[in-house]
């Protein structure tokens, strides 16, 4: 009678076992053809590229982090923990309402030199902007700013939460972005070692810089000294696409190869 009993339950533990296994097994390949398709999807996945080696003592030389988006839906962007609002799959938005940010905080530490962001983008219109806002916090979003602006100078949000021009050094002309034309910025927002808080950006790739470029202000085509709001507010990264189309972002330690 003992034996005629353990056979069922043994029979009914192995079918479990079975079922178990061909459960995990079920979802392991599922999880291996979502990893594969994310892997296919170039235009919507977060990737390493290499970091920009800087003199500066206490900056870090790390990889960077590339945010390419230009393929993302609204699932995409939650994969990539990201944040969207009235931004369609391209990455395009519409207006001041058109908004894009990190989740959670990405920014690097200030006592390291700050952070590079660097932005791939497309001005669709003679009223687009593109606000780059880092280490920020609040929502929306606040904190200090870039604003690129077509057919005009880059502009900045001061202290006083004011838009204003940008200045440049004595040896470049200001970038001047035209609509429809897809551009690369390289942008510093920096601190330094006495708590200075410097905006410096180039209009093209941070790794088409040269040492003569990062090394001398006077060659910094966006450059602002003054009245920089403080990088204390939070750690988020985000984006206003007033008639854009964001492309790209990638997060890194500074380039700029100078400080006072």
């Amino acid at each position: 009678m003992f034996k005629n009993l353990i056979s069922p339950s043994l029979l009914c533990l192995i079918f479990i076992q079975c079922s178990m296994a061909k459960n995990t097994e079920a979802n392991n390949a599922s999880n291996l053809l979502s990893l594969i398709a994310a892997n296919f999807n170039q235009g919507c996945m977060i990737s390493s590229v290499s970091g920009i080696t800087n003199n500066l003592t206490q900056v870090e030389n790390k990889v960077r982090t590339k945010y390419s988006i230009s393929a993302c839906d609204e699932t995409g962007f939650n994969n990539l923990d990201l944040i969207q609002t009235q931004v369609t799959k391209g990455a395009t938005g519409l207006s001041n309402s058109s908004l894009i940010t990190t989740k959670g905080d990405v920014m690097l530490a200030t006592n390291k030199g700050g952070t590079n962001i660097e932005v791939n983008f497309t001005l669709n219109s003679e009223t687009s902007t593109l606000d780059v806002i880092a280490y920020g916090t609040g929502n929306p979003l606040s904190g200090p700013t870039y604003r690129l602006v077509a057919g005009a100078q880059t502009q900045y949000k001061n202290a006083s939460g004011v838009y204003a021009n940008t200045g440049k050094g004595g040896s470049v002309s200001a970038p001047i972005p035209n609509v429809g034309t897809s551009y690369t910025f390289c942008l510093d927002f920096q601190s330094t070692v006495g708590g200075s808080r410097f905006l410096n950006g180039f209009n093209k790739a941070c790794s088409e810089l040269t040492d003569t470029e990062r090394g001398s202000m006077s060659y910094y085509p966006i450059m602002q000294m003054m009245n920089v709001p403080t990088y204390a507010g939070g750690n988020q990264l985000g984006f206003v696409l007033n008639g854009v189309t964001l492309t790209s972002f990638t997060i890194g330690s500074i380039v700029s190869n100078t400080e006072m």
